[in-house]
């Protein structure tokens, strides 16, 4: 019987430890939970004469005021109630949820209609769209032999054919001398980023599949394995992708175990809100909202 209250005691601070941080921010501001409490607490921090200017503002005005102090005090991290109340609408990103909280609070004041809700689907069936957009053309990328007019290798030795294509014979024969992933390395800024960009490494392609079957999914990894290839190539070697992949990751695995991080004896220190910023937290109203650089 005591186990169980000293356990339901914890429980019960947890809860309440948790509640408090879900609605009260670092800095000690409520943290509203839906938009009618953000539209009530606005009220309160704007006075009068930052009220009287937020009325006059246009929409472009009110696009320009993304980052107002109060609601970085709102939105301060993920895990702020107003956050969750915002992405069980569909709406994560920040500035959306800056501009609609703005919006809402603006057409009070001047007793226009605005319908945050339909606001908040027209948004996210506009990101849906976007992303089946997104998708759509992913597919696309993962199969053609080119994008943007670029000719995509379809596997290791279609690099080959168009690294001979593209580079010149001095170029060839430095990277012929080189006998490691690691020698190579010297190559990582120049050829090796024209290929993580044009090959398109990054954002999806025919090659970059070709590697994430082979389990090789990092396109700095990538493109340091076609360099590799490529000089054993070069030599004359015959080429067998998978042992050429395995050799680069026990030479990283080495050279990591060899060369151990070093530690850093630079102490960063948190940067300090501007002098505006320190002003609101200590008044804790918005008297002028012209300038949100802080």
């Amino acid at each position: 019987m005591r186990k169980t209250l000293i356990l339901s005691f914890l429980l019960l601070v947890t809860e309440i430890c948790f509640a408090q941080v879900d609605s009260v921010s670092s800095n000690g501001f409520y943290i509203p939970k839906n938009i009618k409490e953000c539209i009530q607490q606005l009220d309160i921090v704007f006075t009068k004469k930052a009220k009287d200017k937020f009325k006059q503002l246009d929409e472009d005005g009110l696009k320009s005021l993304n980052g107002t102090m109060i609601t970085n005090e709102w939105l301060e991290n993920d895990s702020t109630r107003l956050n969750k109340y915002f992405y069980q609408l569909g709406i994560d990103d920040y500035q959306k949820i800056d501009y609609l909280i703005l919006k809402s609070y603006h057409s009070k004041l001047n007793n226009t209609a605005f319908d945050f809700y339909k606001e908040c689907e027209l948004y996210k069936n506009e990101m849906y769209s976007l992303n089946l957009e997104k998708e759509n053309q992913y597919k696309i990328d993962i199969v053609a032999d080119s994008i943007d007019g670029v000719y995509i290798p379809a596997d290791i030795h279609d690099c080959f054919t168009e690294l001979n294509r593209l580079l010149n014979d001095s170029t060839k024969l430095m990277i012929r001398e080189k006998n490691t992933a690691f020698d190579l390395s010297e190559y990582h800024m120049g050829i090796g980023r024209w290929m993580r960009n044009n090959w398109r490494l990054w954002g999806g392609s025919r090659l970059q599949t070709y590697f994430i079957n082979k389990n090789v999914k990092h396109p700095d990894n990538i493109s340091g394995i076609i360099l590799f290839a490529y000089s054993n190539y070069l030599k004359g070697e015959n080429i067998d992708i998978d042992k050429i992949i395995e050799k680069a990751r026990l030479e990283e695995e080495n050279f990591i175990k060899n060369n151990p991080p070093l530690k850093s004896t630079v102490k960063f220190k948190a940067s300090k809100p501007s002098k505006k910023y320190r002003r609101f937290l200590r008044t804790r109203i918005i008297d002028n909202f012209e300038d949100q650089e802080y």
